[in-house]
Formats: structure tokens, sequence, C-alpha cells
């Protein structure tokens, strides 16, 4: 008894410390790879703080393991397009400019009575009041009313030096008239940090360094 009690409190805390380095989510928040992760980590702890006649080591080591895969997998999928889209999945947009999209919404298995209840829930009253929903990769649902979206919503194009396809297929641009647009400030896409474009044409451009530089893109001015 004594030591399962240890062992219990070996697991918890190697498990608090895993999970801090890890980076944390609320569990509505997660995305597959997290839930997956969280998943393993439970059953992993759990199987192991019980078998005394197993080294504790044995048990450590498979939670460090799928803690330091959910780390390389995070941190390559920042850095990937493909790999982000694989992990982390695509917002799906169920309505866009007022219209709904029936096919994207069969598609993510979701009746009109549970998407117009979740709706509610967001304080709509009327369908027709939407102007955007989107589901977030994470599956929770964003809605915006059109009493609220002067400019209409943002989509990225480029998050963290690499380019969004499915910004660009939302707005019908090229990665090559984007960068050419970045050229004429001498910036290239790996420089940039977050670039969007939202309905109105409003344009929204963070250099990796922090800096702003939506006016001086919008002018088209050189450094």
């Amino acid at each position: 008894m004594p030591t399962l009690f240890i062992r219990t409190i070996i697991t918890y805390f190697f498990l608090l410390i895993a999970l801090r380095i890890g980076g944390k989510r609320q569990i509505g928040e997660m995305q597959l790879s997290e839930l997956i992760t969280a998943l393993l980590l439970s059953d992993l702890a759990v199987s192991h703080i019980s078998r005394e006649d197993t080294p504790l080591l044995f048990g450590l080591i498979p939670i460090a393991t799928v803690i330091c895969l959910e780390i390389i997998c995070a941190f390559s999928a920042t850095k990937n397009n493909m790999l982000k889209r694989f992990f982390d999945g695509v917002p799906s947009v169920i309505i866009k400019k007022g219209r709904l999209d029936v096919g994207e919404l069969t598609r993510q298995r979701m009746g009109i009575e549970e998407f117009i209840s979740e709706a509610r829930q967001q304080g709509v009253r009327d369908i027709s009041d939407i102007e955007y929903a989107i589901i977030e990769a994470d599956g929770n649902l964003s809605v915006f009313q059109k009493s609220v979206t002067e400019n209409g919503i943002s989509h990225i194009v480029i998050a963290d030096g690499c380019m969004n396809e499915h910004g660009l297929s939302t707005l019908s641009l090229t990665e090559e008239s984007v960068k050419s647009k970045l050229a004429g400030i001498n910036v290239s896409v790996k420089d940039v940090f977050l670039y969007t474009v939202s309905d109105s044409g409003r344009e929204t451009v963070i250099l990796t360094s922090g800096e702003n530089v939506s006016a001086r893109f919008k002018k088209g001015k050189h450094k």
C-alpha cells in the first residue's frame, strides 16, 4: 500500500510538470492531437500506478515520449502548412456573407436544428441575422451577426511565415500575387508573422519583429 501511494504521488507531479511543458488548453478548445495525448496520458498513468511489480521508470518513459511527440507535432504544424492542416484541420464556413452552405453543413455532419441551437446559445435570434458562421478547427462555432460586421471578417493569408491555403482560396488570391505585393515593400513571406485581409479589403500586415507595416503596405512604399 505505501508503494502504491508513493507511485501515485510521483506520477501526479510528473504529469503536472509534463503538461506544463507541453502547454494547456481547456477541454473544449483541444485540437485532435491534444485530445489523443490527454487520453493516452490518462491511460498510461492509471495502468502503471497499480502495477507494483513494474519499475516506475517503465511508466514514466512512455508518458514523457507522448508529451515530446505532442510538442514536436505542435511545433512542426506552426512551420508547415500541410502538417497544420493534417494535425489541426481547417475552419469550415457554414454561412458566408449571409448565404448558408448546405453542403458544408452536411459534410460536418451537423443538422440544421443543431446548428440553430448552437447559434441561439450565442445570442442569435434568427438565422437570417448571421453574416458569417464558422466551425473552427477545434470544433467550436463562431458566429458574426450582420449588425456588427462593418468590414466583414478577416481571413488569414500568411501565418508565421507560411501561406494559408484556406485563406488564399477564400479570397481568390494566389501565392504569386501575395509575394508580388510583399515585394513592393521589400518584405518576403518568411518575414511576415501575420497577414490578414477582410471582406472589405482591409489588410493587416505584422512582421516577425512585431512591427505593424499595414499602413506602408497599403501605400505600397518601399523600405
